[in-house]
């Protein structure tokens, strides 16, 4: 793995390893996520509690999965990382992928870090 904060380590490992408890863990109670594909934000969490229900639906609905850092920089607080994605979907979604299909892409993700808590989290691709 490329050189992360520590607390962004731990959630991707976390995320790689479904363990939604090792995620919230790493999080703010008040964190603020935001998914988009494009222009159009796709999920939205405004709080921890928001977050873990989004959290143990996404990991329900993939048989695999895997985050891999490409890049990184950090910013003061925030660090802006190029992600590669990889998943296999474990069940029919409402969105058309079907259970079974193997999901690529690359994405990136922007953590916004204080009191080694993740404050912020913004994934695109």
């Amino acid at each position: 793995m490329i050189n992360l904060p520590k607390v962004i380590e731990t959630y991707i490992r976390a995320y790689n390893n479904f363990d939604v408890t090792g995620m919230l863990d790493c999080l703010a109670n008040d964190v603020v996520f935001q998914n988009y594909t494009g222009d159009d934000i796709t999920a939205q969490a405004n709080s921890k509690d928001e977050f873990e229900n989004m959290a143990k639906m996404g990991a329900s609905a993939f048989e695999k999965r895997k985050q891999t850092p490409l890049h990184a920089i950090t910013v003061g607080n925030t660090t802006h990382i190029e992600i590669e994605y990889f998943a296999t979907v474990a069940t029919d979604l409402p969105n058309g992928w079907k259970a079974g299909q193997e999901l690529s892409f690359k994405g990136t993700s922007a953590y916004a870090i204080e009191e080694n808590k993740i404050i912020k989290l913004i994934d695109a691709a």
